[in-house]
């Protein structure tokens, strides 16, 4: 049986800490960001619509995109976040499709490291959901660090993706993340064994 697992969680939750464990116990990750990144490459027909959309101040000497320069639009417009995701969504979708379909029945999981899951309702393409979760002091005190944001900066980019409390009730499972690395290990390794 194939067996594809969601893993998400707000910004600055420790998703990706989360999905690095998984990666040390063999598991196999798609990252739905490296995905984003993939399908805006120069010259794509991803990259041409969206500089179309928010012309050439947000590309690169080198013709990439400036993915600052853009965070600096779309996080503090919603319309626009709004279009960017209008052009990204459906191409990131069809490539996860494909993956997913690509899963060998060997009934090991593979997780799918997805930021905007609930957002954009991939959950619908998976069989399972994980939210990492913090509460909301710890993820604006480790985004602030992390990216060396302004404290209304890092809660602008909280306030741009749905509220932890929805995903908690949307999730499957969830992993609380406010606590130390050795306890996020065995929370990880709980949930592998409830899926195993």
């Amino acid at each position: 049986m194939q067996l594809s697992v969601g893993v998400t969680g707000g910004i600055a939750t420790g998703k990706s800490t989360v999905t690095n464990i998984l990666v040390q116990q063999g598991f196999k990750i798609v990252d739905a960001d490296q995905i984003a990144r993939e399908v805006v490459l120069p010259q794509t027909p991803g990259w041409q619509q969206v500089v179309q959309l928010f012309g050439t101040r947000i590309l690169q000497p080198n013709q990439e995109l400036d993915r600052v320069q853009l965070g600096q639009i779309v996080f503090n417009n919603q319309q626009r976040l709004t279009q960017l995701n209008q052009v990204l969504q459906p191409l990131i979708r069809q490539r996860l499709t494909e993956l997913i379909q690509s899963i060998p029945d060997d009934n090991i999981p593979v997780f799918f490291e997805i930021p905007l899951l609930f957002e954009q309702h991939y959950q619908n393409l998976l069989q399972k959901t994980l939210l990492v979760y913090a509460m909301p002091a710890v993820q604006l005190q480790r985004l602030q660090k992390r990216n060396n944001l302004t404290k209304q900066a890092a809660q602008q980019r909280i306030n741009s993706q749905l509220d932890l409390q929805q995903k908690r009730k949307l999730a499957d499972f969830i992993i609380d993340n406010d606590g130390n690395y050795h306890h996020l290990i065995q929370q990880v390794q709980r949930f592998v064994t409830l899926l195993t």
